[in-house]
């Protein structure tokens, strides 16, 4: 009976795990169509996991406190868990339109295990993340998105599907790059007016020999390079705009370089102790800016290492100008950490024993140099200091906290 009983609960336990697949909410699992498990076991008793509540710290208690900010670079082998493995968009992955869009196999991904960009990507998507800009558009300039002021609004959870202007202005500059707008004129035989060009029902070369005689109210300069636009003639449906979509191409893992952390330290009375939590987390980027303001022009591609830009025609080309380092967009960490705490990061010891990344930020199982700690003049080190100068500083700081630390217990 004993046997019996509990051959029913693992047969639940087990049809509960395969039907929880089609959770959204979670990382990749070790169970395949048809009952197949890759593995000895399936990977997780518990489909979702909540995050664990931090320890609840009164204003009263917290004695003293320090804003730090860090970085986490890609470079560094201790945080090649947080980057790596690298995702893969084809030329020809679209926008999901739906939720069973979002794993379509032409966004390649590993099979047990996700990089945290591919994580941050598909959970925006679903609309579990709130992303903030990383500047007011008006003075891009003035990096101060970490105070949480410029969010990409959205009405519902859904927004991403049913939302073309908040689909828009996540694709712009933050989950993938477009490719910049293209102008072309007309070489003079037919008319010096240029023309916005929308498609018609008309057959392709009649529509083409028609321009000349209906100018639109609405204009951009086109050339009559009569093979182009027949390719993006070919693209849309009638009725619809020519010339001004834009090719869009999702960043993958491999454009992160580094991310950018926003923490508090303070000392806990009530709990005797120093601690610190991460408030905010922003990706960064190699990027060119536009010279006369500032903004981000376009982000650049890694293709097996090598750099690339997007051209108007939607092609990766190399690129070896000047670049900058500029964070994509912040979240909320605790939003995060809800996500997070269901995807789980490699241990080179033990694959039995992988813990997931929200327990790896907890447990600060990476490692970050600090660039700025709050000061008067809110500048960040690299602003007074420059080059060795500027890691002398940062350790400088940190020296700091502990030395304060120290302090409380001398009597």
């Amino acid at each position: 009976m004993r046997t019996y009983i509990l051959s029913i609960s693992i047969a639940l336990v087990s049809f509960g795990q395969v039907e929880a697949q089609g959770d959204p909410s979670r990382g990749p699992y070790n169970i395949l169509p048809n009952g197949v498990v890759d593995g000895v076991s399936i990977k997780d008793e518990v489909p979702v996991r909540s995050a664990v509540e931090y320890e609840f710290v009164r204003s009263s208690d917290q004695v003293w406190t320090k804003r730090v900010f860090s970085r986490i670079d890609k470079r560094e082998r201790l945080n090649h868990e947080i980057f790596f493995p690298d995702d893969k968009f084809e030329d020809l992955y679209e926008a999901p339109k739906n939720i069973g869009d979002i794993d379509n196999p032409k966004w390649n991904k590993h099979a047990e295990r996700w990089s945290l960009w591919t994580i941050i990507v598909r959970h925006i998507m679903l609309g579990d993340l709130t992303v903030y800009s990383p500047y007011d558009e008006s003075f891009p300039l003035v990096a101060d998105g970490y105070k949480f002021k410029y969010p990409v609004v959205k009405n519902s959870k859904n927004d991403y599907f049913t939302n073309p202007s908040y689909r828009t202005a996540i694709h712009d500059r933050k989950i993938a790059a477009a490719s910049p707008p293209s102008y072309y004129e007309y070489d003079g035989q037919f008319s010096t007016t240029p023309l916005y060009l929308k498609k018609t029902n008309l057959p392709y070369q009649q529509w083409l020999d028609s321009l000349k005689n209906d100018p639109s109210d609405e204009y951009v300069d086109i050339d009559l390079n009569k093979d182009k636009i027949k390719e993006l003639w070919d693209l849309v449906k009638p009725g619809e705009r020519i010339l001004d979509k834009r090719i869009v191409k999702f960043l993958s893992s491999e454009c992160i370089v580094a991310y950018n952390i926003k923490e508090d330290w303070f000392f806990d009375k009530e709990r005797s102790m120093l601690d610190r939590r991460i408030i905010a987390i922003a990706p960064v980027v190699h990027a060119e800016t536009d010279s006369s303001d500032g903004s981000i022009k376009q982000v650049f591609f890694y293709v097996n290492g090598e750099r690339s830009a997007i051209d108007a025609s939607g092609i990766l080309t190399s690129y070896n100008g000047n670049v900058v380092e500029r964070e994509l967009f912040w979240l909320y960490f605790p939003e995060l950490r809800n996500v997070i705490v269901n995807y789980y990061v490699y241990n080179d010891q033990n694959d039995a024993q992988w813990m997931s990344f929200d327990d790896m930020f907890w447990k600060r199982r990476f490692s970050a140099q600090i660039y700025k700690v709050s000061n008067k003049f809110d500048q960040e080190i690299e602003e007074f200091k420059f080059g060795v100068d500027a890691l002398y500083e940062a350790e400088k700081a940190k020296e700091k906290i502990r030395e304060w630390e120290i302090n409380v217990w001398e009597y």
